[in-house]
């Protein structure tokens, strides 16, 4: 077993000197975690894929299943005998279960990867290389492309109000539409290596001492937003996030939120708020609640239209309009 030999920039180490050394302990080259939730479709592909890139360095490939009803830890155990498996009985959330796997991990770098991914060959030796090259690294996000080979937002800038409505309503016509000039510039924005504000949680390689140094990720994220939050402590630790398009992994996205879109919307405006009050302040945080509140209201009575003309399932409207109603009372109770 080694002990990790990376430091963190010497204004940081006296103060936070205080870490246990065990925390840094390793005995191999990486830890791949994958955390799952009704993902059976997704994980046979991704875990191959995985084991093949992985297949030169001296490595593990831990699953933590969420309490999935699919039959996902059942295929992993019979497919891939080799995977070290936790299987929650509850879903605890992608933090969570990303914590249970990095806490029980061996490897001097941790590759956080998601059930619906397929890494393609080459692209974790780039991704050492890199981390290696690059002293001062605490966590690197790669090229992520979409199941038709297109360019996927990678990496974003500082999450701010201003940000977050330029990323929704400019950067997403990319991903929704293909509206060419937004995906010019992302293009141009992804071709070179760069140190940036946060990288997406599909595929995250970190330093094992950045990301206990930085205590895990935040377990009130139970998802969405907890890749930026994570990107941000770790800078604030003095350690850089870096992104590299050396390195292509696929990510199909919603693997394991397909199933219930409303919960996810939910959940991603929860993770929003808590972000925005966590970082940003009562300022920005009171305007996001009064952005989604006009949002919601504003979709409420658009279905009430709809359910009104005949346009749709009348089920599947009232069930759309509940999530909403739950997303608006969020905004009203959460301080």
């Amino acid at each position: 077993m080694g002990v990790f030999e990376t430091r963190a920039p010497d204004r940081q180490a006296a103060r936070h000197g205080h870490f246990m050394t065990e925390r840094y302990s390793y005995s191999l080259d990486l830890s791949i975690v994958v955390v799952t939730y009704n993902s059976r479709d997704y994980v046979p592909e991704c875990l191959d894929s995985v084991s093949r890139a992985a297949g030169n360095f001296d490595h593990e490939i831990i699953v933590v299943d969420n309490a999935s009803q699919d039959g996902t830890p059942e295929l992993v155990r019979q497919q891939f005998p080799n995977v070290r498996l936790f299987a929650n009985r509850h879903n605890r959330g992608y933090a969570q279960g990303n914590n249970l796997g990095m806490t029980q991990s061996r490897g001097r770098y941790i590759l956080l990867l998601n059930p619906d991914t397929v890494v393609r060959p080459g692209a974790l030796l780039a991704m050492l290389q890199v981390m290696k090259r690059s002293p001062g690294t605490g966590l690197l996000g790669c090229r992520l492309l979409n199941a038709d080979g297109s360019l996927q937002q990678s990496f974003g800038f500082e999450v701010s109000f201003i940000n977050e409505a330029v990323r929704k309503f400019f950067f997403n016509l990319w991903d929704d539409y293909r509206f060419p000039p937004a995906g010019w510039i992302l293009k141009r924005l992804h071709a070179r290596k760069r140190e940036v504000a946060w990288v997406k949680g599909a595929c995250m390689l970190l330093c094992r001492q950045a990301v206990f140094d930085a205590e895990l990720m935040d377990e009130n994220f139970f998802m969405y937003l907890e890749d930026a939050d994570l990107s941000r402590r770790i800078r604030q630790l003095g350690w850089k996030v870096r992104y590299t398009p050396e390195a292509e992994v696929t990510h199909f996205g919603g693997g394991s939120t397909r199933s219930n879109p409303g919960k996810s919307a939910v959940e991603h405006r929860r993770s929003q708020l808590h972000y925005f009050k966590k970082h940003l302040g009562r300022t920005h945080l009171n305007a996001l609640k009064c952005y989604l509140r006009l949002k919601m209201r504003k979709n409420i009575l658009w279905l009430n239209v709809r359910q009104w003309v005949g346009w749709g399932s009348r089920e599947q409207l009232a069930e759309q309009k509940l999530y909403l109603q739950e997303i608006l009372s969020l905004t009203r109770n959460f301080h």
